[in-house]
């Protein structure tokens, strides 16, 4: 069951990838939003973070936004449930997000 340790207030956080919901960038630092409300805020980029999660399952929907497609409830063209919460698909992502959506549904 893959993880990594995120430091959070000088203290290091276990998160195990498949309780990660969505992340949300706040500029030099990312929210991890985890199962049962939880969070974790830590300083990465959504960019590297990304890399780091590649291969396990999630998808850039936005530039602020990266979402977990296992924990996603329901989509539109223009947004995306996960965790309970309506998230925005970025124009320049609505294609991609279609396409792999599409493609595993």
């Amino acid at each position: 069951r893959p993880f990594h340790f995120f430091n959070e207030n000088k203290r290091m956080v276990k998160v195990y990838y498949d309780e990660i919901a969505y992340v949300e960038s706040l500029k030099e630092y990312v929210r991890l939003h985890l199962d049962g409300g939880q969070t974790v805020v830590t300083r990465y980029q959504l960019g590297e973070l990304e890399k780091l999660l590649e291969g396990g399952d999630f998808l850039r929907i936005h530039r602020s936004y990266l979402v977990a497609l296992a924990k996603i409830a329901s989509y539109t063209a223009t947004t995306v449930e996960a965790a309970g919460k309506e998230l925005p698909i970025g124009r320049a992502y609505q294609e991609e997000v279609r396409r792999v959506l599409e493609k595993i549904g």
